[in-house]
């Protein structure tokens, strides 16, 4: 094997490699001038300021974070077959808990793929690829991916921002040009949707609330339903199928609601759906006024702190979110409420969340606190990986 570039990093970078913490930041690196003269994504050396040997792994040196960890092994090469061992690896963990092939097939570095998503849509895959070393990399990986799982097509939607902090060009491709339509067809809890794979939002579905829309219609049978930043309806039209008696649907995006509008069909539950198109705090209060309760409101807004600046404004959506969405549940109803923003741990939501509810004067238990579900395995030293929080509570008047 060729000598890899080696980057040095301080004994502080080094401790945490060991325990397993896969990242390195500028500020770590010793040999700087050096550095800068790798090309982006390039498999390098990571050595003690002595040589020793620490790890191997990407090194970018435009983002802050430089370097991506992938092993610890002296003796294993990036290649192709290791590539393919960490493709093979995430395809048999998924195939075992999940009967059909709708799921998070790869999850960036909890799968060891830093940087990579890719998710199935049965014999559609839609990738992202998010770092310079996984694109350098991508070709060992489309690779593995068409071998073991043989798919009809691969989008690749890499046009996400996190692409330009690393230098890379922002486009969307369809790679084998099988596609004639970007609607596709997906089963997720016995319920149907149609997920637009080249157009919708980040990979066109989020796979991680599916346990979560499961536990929603469980709580919602035989009763009604506000799914509030509904989107294209996972959690209401699951609640309409597996038994609601109405859901009303809020959200502000007109392409999202056409897409809701076409699940309700397919699912056969469009008669006891009403869909509101509009600012969801604006038509929560209006419904407020207007008398209207359910028995379960599902709320699972954007994330409202997407960087740390946003802390502060962030927190009081929030409370005011679960101040407004507690006035919509019926006596002794639930509220669902969830949060994507990997910088908000869980225990403060529950405090916000509670405060916001406490303004109402209803008494209340939080039930249950759940994330996303095992197809988005968390990595141990990344709790930016385990981004999604939901909280269930129950009140008691």
């Amino acid at each position: 094997m060729t000598a890899l570039p080696a980057i040095r990093i301080d004994e502080h970078s080094v401790r945490r490699l060991r325990q397993g913490y896969p990242w390195v930041f500028r500020s770590e690196v010793l040999n700087s001038k050096e550095a800068e003269a790798v090309a982006s994504g390039q498999v390098v050396d990571f050595v003690r300021d002595k040589g020793d040997f620490v790890g191997r792994g990407f090194y970018n040196p435009k983002p802050q974070l430089v370097g991506r960890v992938m092993t610890l092994k002296p003796e294993e090469n990036i290649e192709r077959f290791f590539i393919y061992h960490k493709v093979e690896s995430a395809i048999v963990f998924r195939d075992r808990i999940f009967a059909q092939p709708f799921y998070r097939l790869i999850h960036a570095e909890s799968d060891g793929l830093p940087g990579l998503i890719v998710d199935r849509f049965g014999d559609v895959l839609v990738a992202q690829i998010n770092t310079a070393g996984m694109e350098s990399l991508w070709p060992h990986v489309e690779s593995a991916l068409k071998s073991l799982i043989r798919p009809k097509e691969i989008i690749l939607r890499n046009d996400t921002p996190t692409r330009e902090l690393e230098g890379l060009e922002q486009k969307v491709t369809a790679l084998m040009g099988a596609l004639k339509e970007p609607l596709v067809t997906i089963t997720e809890n016995n319920t149907q949707f149609n997920v637009n794979v080249m157009e919708g939002q980040k990979t066109g579905w989020f796979f991680d609330q599916r346990d979560n829309r499961a536990w929603v219609s469980h709580l919602a049978k035989n009763g009604t339903v506000a799914d509030i930043f509904c989107h294209t309806g996972g959690f209401g039209v699951t609640a309409a199928v597996n038994g609601a008696t109405g859901v009303t649907f809020i959200d502000s995006s007109s392409d999202a609601l056409m897409m809701l509008e076409k699940n309700t069909v397919l699912n056969k539950v469009e008669g006891k759906c009403q869909i509101i198109e509009g600012p969801a705090f604006d038509m929560m209060e209006k419904l407020a006024r207007m008398g209207r309760r359910y028995d379960v409101v599902s709320v699972d807004p954007p994330a409202f702190v997407k960087s740390r600046k946003d802390m502060g404004p962030g927190m009081k959506g929030y409370q005011k979110l679960a101040r407004i969405a507690a006035g919509l549940a019926e006596r002794s109803g639930f509220l669902f409420f969830a949060s994507c923003s990997s910088h908000v741990n869980a225990k403060d939501l529950i405090d916000v969340v509670s405060g916001g509810m406490a303004k109402s004067g209803r008494p209340f238990q939080l039930i249950k606190t759940a994330g996303a579900g095992p197809d988005h395995p968390v990595h141990p030293m990344l709790p930016e990986t385990s981004y999604l929080k939901a909280l269930t509570f129950r009140f008691l008047d």
